[in-house]
């Protein structure tokens, strides 16, 4: 007797319903397992090795469904311009952690890309606004309503560590005035991170990629982030000197591993720095590069290491120095702050210097709309637990005041006795000067070392320009009829689709 599949070979496989296609394609799996000795997981492989030239001509899959299809990769963005920001996962929701109560208004999230694009024409040229244009583009849709402003712990720390580096810039501004620093820590952390430098430093954007509900990188998290400090932002802008130097804001999480093309959606992307001839025409002779710290995270990532020795060898003074060195006082006794009180015992810290538009008890930025909500209120209460007030390198005063004999770029005052000792680092000995830390990173003996990545063979322009992708990087595998050219749909599948024992949740926030 014959099977259910004999009597009817063909069944429906996906249901296509991309904008402007609507239809399914029809397989017949017995055809298909004899006449397709390339499965599609292996044509994706195979696009994955050969990148650019299977992109030209294609791989072809054979069909029985009356056309024949080929797999041809396209630019993951411009798909996403064309098709929409969650195209292919439509059904798919994005998970937003450390939502916060703050309504979000929708005339901030029109002047978004506006409001952070530097003011300075000279430093237009490398800021990258993708991000935040994303959520005004007409193929956008609903990711405006789906966006909410996120404020976690770790952005609360890395505001803290913020505020403790730009304490010691406004003790030092003619150093600030000559150093370009780069942030590289996760997207939300960056921003939080720059925010608190955003008084005396100009941010620099350079957030290339859009959210999409697979994506390897979290794009939705650093824009939800955007979206918190902008009000901050907007209020630090307008305090600002001009011209100011840049704090060039990155997502270390750009990078992100890709490893399956079934049901990752590639949407990485790399830095774009500007030449070293561009950052001198800028008064930068220092580049200060934030790494997260820790394990393997006192490194510049791939993206950056031809930059950053060329940088080097061109003579800008290239050092690196963690998030983490900076960390609270656990020396000095803490107090509990209100509305209003400054919280430092000795009349005021490093802490909350240079930082003006922050009149809060707090680190953390105020949010006008943000009430007393407990994930934003930016000023502490009276019932507050006691806490550490203060944020140093290397954790304490002591240390804070090493930290310009350990990074030699601004002026320090030196007495009688004073003796040079490890020049080639910088470092200053003397009995009454700071020694190092004993807990924080090396990143003052930090040089960029030239070492092969994937980007390590394509060139930079003469004239400065940025360099294009790696082949096959931030790349989509599109179903396209071997008849019509026509692309037929993603190569990738939408969570909802998957088997009900995937380890990938489907909850949306």
């Amino acid at each position: 007797m014959s099977s259910e599949n004999d009597q009817n070979p063909f069944r429906r496989k996906v249901m296509t319903r991309q904008p402007g296609l609507i239809g399914a394609q029809w397989w017949n799996e017995g055809l298909s397992a004899m006449s397709d000795p390339v499965s599609r997981r292996k044509a994706l492989q195979a696009l994955a090795v050969f990148g650019g030239a299977v992109a030209v001509g294609g791989f072809a899959l054979a069909s029985t469904s009356g056309e024949d299809e080929y797999l041809e990769l396209h630019d993951a963005l411009q798909m996403q311009r064309e098709r929409g920001w969650n195209f292919g996962a439509t059904d798919d929701s994005l998970t937003f952690t450390g939502q916060t109560k703050v309504p979000l208004k929708p005339q901030d999230l029109n002047t978004l890309a506006t409001e952070l694009t530097p003011k300075q024409d000279a430093l237009k040229p490398f800021s990258q606004a993708t991000l935040f244009q994303s959520v005004a583009s007409s193929s956008a849709g609903s990711l405006a309503l789906t966006l909410r402003p996120i404020f976690t712990p770790e952005m609360n720390t890395a505001f803290k560590q913020g505020q403790a580096l730009a304490a010691l810039f406004a003790e030092q501004p003619e150093a600030a005035r000559a150093t370009a620093v780069l942030v590289d820590l996760p997207g939300p952390e960056s921003i939080a991170f720059a925010t608190a430098l955003a008084e005396r430093f100009e941010p620099v954007f350079t957030f290339d990629n859009w959210p999409h509900p697979v994506g390897v990188v979290p794009a939705h998290l650093t824009l939800a982030a955007a979206t918190y400090y902008q009000p901050t932002l907007r209020e630090l802008a307008s305090r600002r000197t001009l011209p100011a130097p840049p704090v060039f804001v990155l997502d270390r999480q750009r990078l992100a591993s890709y490893n399956d093309q079934e049901r990752e959606f590639d949407n990485r992307y790399m830095a774009r720095m500007p030449s070293a001839e561009q950052l001198r025409k800028l008064g930068i002779q220092h580049v200060l590069y934030v790494a997260p710290g820790g394990q393997g995270q006192t490194q510049e990532l791939d993206d950056l290491n031809e930059d950053f020795v060329i940088w080097r060898t061109s003579g800008l003074d290239v050092k690196l120095v963690a998030a983490k060195d900076f960390q609270p006082d656990t020396t000095t006794p803490a107090v509990a702050t209100g509305p209003g009180m400054t919280g430092t015992p000795d009349g005021g810290t490093p802490a909350d210097a240079g930082s003006s538009a922050m009149a809060t008890a707090s680190t953390t930025p105020s949010r006008p709309d943000a009430g007393t909500d407990a994930g934003t209120s930016a000023v502490a209460t009276a019932s507050t637990p006691p806490r550490p007030s203060h944020w140093y390198y290397g954790g304490s005063r002591m240390a804070h005041d090493s930290f310009w004999f350990i990074y030699p770029w601004g002026r320090t005052h030196t007495s009688t006795g004073l003796v040079h000792g490890l020049p080639s680092s910088g470092i200053l000995s003397a009995k009454n000067v700071p020694q190092v830390p004993p807990n924080v990173s090396k990143g003052y003996a930090y040089e960029p070392q030239r070492r092969t990545t994937m980007f390590s063979a394509i060139p930079r322009g003469a004239t400065g320009a940025f360099r294009p992708f790696p082949s096959g990087f931030g790349k989509v595998a599109m179903r396209t009829s071997s008849n019509s050219r026509a692309i037929l749909g993603p190569a990738f599948s939408s969570r909802s689709s998957w088997s009900r024992s995937s380890s990938y949740s489907s909850s949306g926030g």
